[in-house]
């Protein structure tokens, strides 16, 4: 029971930006796809940022942890399923230009594989560089929990920042350089999270732009396929305790 309390008390935080979020996305026409993409990053950046204060993750200089109790993560990871879904109904025309997946989904695999051991490679690079902790590995009980809600998470977050902005982002820019500008963009939306909710600082800014840089290079030739492992499996290496 405390568990359902603790989910509808979340719910209930970001029941106003939801709703305001709606009515933008009422006001927006689908002609302008790139405003509509904004309207629900904004969406995802207050609903991710309202997890700290609940207590549903920590965020340290040299890790993360998801402290969320099971019953609370696995509706969180279903709700982001379902906001993959009914964000791809609602973009329905940006839809049809996503990217899914190279032209081999063995191949696409293979480089979110790549991309992942690379983002954790060059994490690992960095706290040894600034002499940041580490967080002990977590149970092993926990881990097909936890890989599950970062996949579901994490596509979600790469369905709005690689599917849909740097996609948008590729009418008007080369393959190369919308990967950088939608990663800065990703890095920049974590910037609230890092000074102000967690005051962390500058390690989440510059293993976010990281993150979001890799993840949009993979998505040139792997498609979303391709960069929500990598971006999925790299968080869940760093919340299992193993950068």
């Amino acid at each position: 029971m405390a568990d359902l309390t603790s989910l509808a008390q979340y719910l209930l935080a970001i029941t106003p930006a939801f709703l305001v979020c709606a009515a933008l996305l009422l006001a927006v026409p689908r002609s302008v796809p790139l405003l509509r993409v904004l309207v629900h990053i904004v969406f995802f950046v207050l609903a991710r940022d309202a997890m700290t204060a609940h207590g549903y993750w920590q965020v340290a200089a040299g890790g993360l942890r998801f402290t969320a109790p099971p019953l609370v993560l696995l509706a969180l990871g279903a709700m982001s399923l379902g906001l993959v879904a009914s964000t791809c109904w609602l973009e329905s025309e940006a839809r049809r230009q996503i990217h899914w997946m190279g032209m081999r989904p063995a191949l696409s695999v293979l480089l979110g594989v790549a991309g992942a051991c690379l983002i954790v490679a060059l994490a690992t690079g960095l706290k040894a560089l600034f002499g940041l902790p580490s967080l002990p590995p977590v149970a092993p009980s926990a881990l097909p929990l936890l890989l599950g809600f970062a996949l579901a998470a994490n596509c979600y977050e790469e369905l709005l920042f690689r599917g849909l902005l740097q996609q948008q982002l590729r009418a008007s820019l080369p393959a190369w350089r919308a990967a950088l500008v939608s990663g800065l963009l990703f890095g920049l939306c974590h910037a609230f999270l890092a000074t102000t909710v967690t005051q962390v600082g500058a390690p989440i800014l510059v293993f976010t732009v990281i993150e979001g840089v890799v993840a949009g290079l993979v998505y040139c030739r792997a498609g979303l396929l391709g960069a929500s492992l990598a971006h999925g499996l790299a968080i869940f290496a760093l919340a299992a305790g193993w950068v």
